[in-house]
């Protein structure tokens, strides 16, 4: 149910009585009142009491952001509580895991799509961009592992807050709309993704989850934390991907849905654009880690009920979408992240 996040099982009667449309409760039996309250417990109707005032708010909430029914039903299910789905971190535990999944799954399907015998083929030159770039793009890599005696610097988290998450330009298109310009592409040019970093170590920076704010390039403190404390959130926020603690900043990326939905209302596609957003961010963000010489992830394994209830936000107004994070590579890895071979097109077998 969009509304509570839950699969609910019905039986024949419930839906018969769902089928009816709005009910009045006076001229319901106590047949019918009693199947009517259960189905308001459980979200699918709206009751008048003060304990439905919670579910009679989200409702009003999806419908002033005109969602489409759809869109909330797949945020609702998606926002994971308590989960906790990350591995352990001892490479070898990890690595008979992977067997073990491999053993039950089998293989994973092909990493290319099959040839066509019958379809003409024009083999393309392997051309590379500049040096520079080309080295850029091919230091990009998630990283698991992180030396976290080592604090990021404030500059570091200034660069990447303006460089990913910034503005960097506007355009007037009438006296009360305006584009911005900024880093990444975003549906309809509406930016809508903000972001919420739970600080671990940086220099001149206490721990602690703050909002950034891009009009004014500066860090709004939502919450002092202790840092022991810090990194146990940080687990919570990753759905227990424990390598993640050692990191020295996650950024918490949540979407304001009124932004995005004023334009696309009730939109089939404009949810998806959202992730599509995050996705675009999150790879600028890696970009730059690599220029930084800073190790990087993203994840979407994350508990958004826990983080949203964190954040004080209201879960159909904005709502956690994925994280970044990053920090300095440790010198001697223990060997939980892979390490790639070169690959040519037309002359590497795997």
């Amino acid at each position: 149910m969009p509304l509570t996040g839950r699969e609910v099982p019905i039986s024949p009667d419930e839906r018969d009585l769902l089928d009816r449309g709005p009910l009045d409760e006076a001229s319901l039996d106590d047949r019918d009142a009693a199947i009517a309250a259960r189905l308001a417990g459980e979200g699918m109707l709206l009751g008048d009491g003060d304990e439905h005032a919670s579910l009679r708010r989200a409702d009003q909430q999806i419908r002033d952001a005109a969602w489409n029914d759809y869109s909330a039903l797949a945020h609702a299910m998606w926002r994971w509580r308590g989960v906790d789905a990350g591995p352990g971190t001892d490479p070898t535990e990890m690595h008979e895991t992977t067997l073990r999944f491999l053993e039950r799954y089998g293989p994973p399907p092909p990493h290319f799509a099959p040839h066509r015998d019958d379809a003409p083929a024009l083999e393309l030159p392997v051309v590379d961009p500049d040096e520079r770039m080309a080295k850029l793009l091919l230091a990009r890599r998630t990283t698991r592992e992180f030396d976290h005696t080592s604090p990021l610097s404030l500059d570091a988290l200034a660069l990447l807050l303006r460089w990913v998450w910034g503005c960097h330009g506007y355009a007037r298109a009438s006296d009360d709309a305006v584009t911005l310009k900024k880093t990444s592409p975003s549906g309809g040019g509406l930016h809508p993704v903000e972001v919420y970093p739970l600080v671990l170590s940086v220099e001149g920076v206490d721990p602690g989850l703050y909002r950034y704010r891009p009009d004014d390039h500066a860090l709004e403190l939502r919450e002092a934390i202790a840092v022991d404390d810090a990194r146990a959130l940080a687990v919570l926020f990753a759905a227990g991907q424990e390598y993640l603690a050692a990191a020295d900043v996650m950024f918490v990326m949540t979407a304001r849905f009124a932004r995005q939905f004023w334009k696309y209302r009730r939109h089939p596609r404009a949810y998806g654009v959202l992730l599509m957003d995050a996705a675009h961010l999150s790879q600028t963000f890696y970009l730059l880690c690599a220029e930084l010489g800073l190790g990087a992830f993203v994840t979407a394994a994350i508990n958004g009920a826990d983080i949203d209830e964190r954040l004080g936000l209201e879960p159909f107004e904005e709502s956690a979408l994925a994280i970044c994070g990053c920090g300095t590579p440790p010198r001697n890895p223990r060997g939980i992240d892979p390490s790639f071979e070169p690959y040519v097109p037309r002359e590497t077998q795997i």
